[in-house]
């Protein structure tokens, strides 16, 4: 997910656009409503979603940097094992 002027966006979604709302659960505490989620098997797919969100954040120029990041992100990661 992005952060960017108090907006949360999907990295990971087909519209990268829409606004996603942070909600609260009594039992599981606070998540983001309808944020994507995705299964993977190895660290070459957990890298394609990467940098697939990466391509969606919000990213401008300046004298120091010429794709300075203009968000935050945040990446969740869930490691299981059988």
């Amino acid at each position: 997910l992005e952060i960017y002027n108090e907006e949360v966006r999907d990295l990971l979604s087909k519209q990268a656009t829409n606004k996603l709302e942070l909600k609260e659960d009594p039992q599981s505490g606070v998540y983001v409503k309808d944020l994507t989620s995705y299964v993977v098997k190895s660290v070459a797919e957990c890298d394609k979603l990467r940098g697939f969100g990466a391509k969606n954040r919000h990213v401008g120029a300046t004298k120091m940097n010429q794709e300075s990041s203009r968000s935050h992100s945040i990446y969740s990661i869930t490691v299981e094992s059988c």
